[in-house]
């Protein structure tokens, strides 16, 4: 009687194709992946701080910009003070321009840094030094501006929805005096991300480009896995039947069935086991049939 295969030939033959298949194909889906991810980080990195660095230019392009109208305006109004020109609409709207979509320029004393024009009506006249504490980023680079030097710089902004975003402000000094003496600061800011807002788009683009290929990775694997265990299945099938069959046979024989036909047609190793039985079973055919013989008692 057949002994009972506690560890076949099938799980050995699964478990070596999936090892021969899967790990070369997962350790390339792998580096695939981390280069794929990698690569795309990069370029989205260098994308956005290359953008980034052109909307500062923008900004500090703007600030000489307006500061050169508003030289222009105080040399042609000469005798015009800071409270005239804080009257005069076309001084205001020299004074406070958009900068992007979201920015904009503003106007302080280079001295004392008293805010003289805003597009908030609530900091128009304010001491920018009560800011120092709330926002210290942006102080710092109105600190460096004083006495009339060009500044700039990042500071976090909060938004009234509570968003903490960065913004790129440049500082640059009107080259003309009031009236009344005052020499202005021109302040460009806005936020940066509308500058890196191409990128951003782009980003989103990458990630779901990098995820649609891993979905495809996940996808030749699960295949991959189906082709190994059937293939692995036909090929232990193929080996183990004839086999089992074989085991029978030998067991039939084993009990004096000597007879038992071996009927496997086949052209490989299992043909010289099969070769080899039948020559086995005919020895013992033989074999006994000569016990036999020998046993009988002789004739009178």
């Amino acid at each position: 009687m057949a002994e009972k295969v506690r560890f076949g030939m099938f799980p050995k033959l699964l478990i070596f194709s999936l090892c021969i298949a899967l790990i070369p194909l997962g350790t390339i889906v792998y580096f695939s992946f981390v280069n794929m991810s990698t690569i795309g980080e990069l370029l989205l990195d260098q994308g956005k701080k290359s953008l980034e660095n052109l909307g500062a230019k923008v900004i500090e392009e703007r600030a000489k910009s307006v500061a050169k109208q508003l030289e222009i305006y105080i040399k042609t109004h000469p005798k015009k003070t800071i409270a005239d020109l804080q009257k005069d609409e076309t001084f205001k709207s020299l004074a406070v321009q958009p900068v992007g979509k979201t920015g904009y320029t503003a106007v302080q004393d280079c001295e004392t840094a008293v805010n003289y024009f805003h597009i908030n009506p609530k900091i128009v006249n304010m001491d920018l030094h009560k800011l120092a504490t709330k926002l210290p980023q942006f102080w710092k680079i109105m600190e460096r501006s004083l006495g009339g030097h060009d500044s700039y710089g990042y500071y976090d902004w909060e938004d009234p929805d509570g968003r903490i975003r960065k913004k790129f402000m440049y500082i640059t000094t009107v080259k003309a005096k009031t009236a009344d003496g005052v020499r202005l600061g021109i302040a460009a800011t806005t936020y940066l991300d509308e500058f890196s807002m191409p990128i951003l788009k782009w980003e989103r683009t990458v990630s779901t480009f990098i995820q649609s290929k891993l979905k495809q990775f996940y996808l030749i694997i699960a295949i991959t896995t189906v082709a190994v265990v059937v293939a692995s299945l036909l090929l232990a099938r193929a080996i183990t039947r004839p086999i089992l069959y074989l085991a029978h046979v030998a067991d039939q024989i084993s009990t004096g069935n000597l007879e038992a036909e071996i009927d496997i047609k086949s052209s490989d190793e299992i043909s010289i086991l099969v070769t080899a039985m039948k020559r086995m079973q005919r020895s013992l055919a033989l074999a006994i049939k000569r016990l036999k013989e020998r046993r009988l008692p002789p004739k009178r």
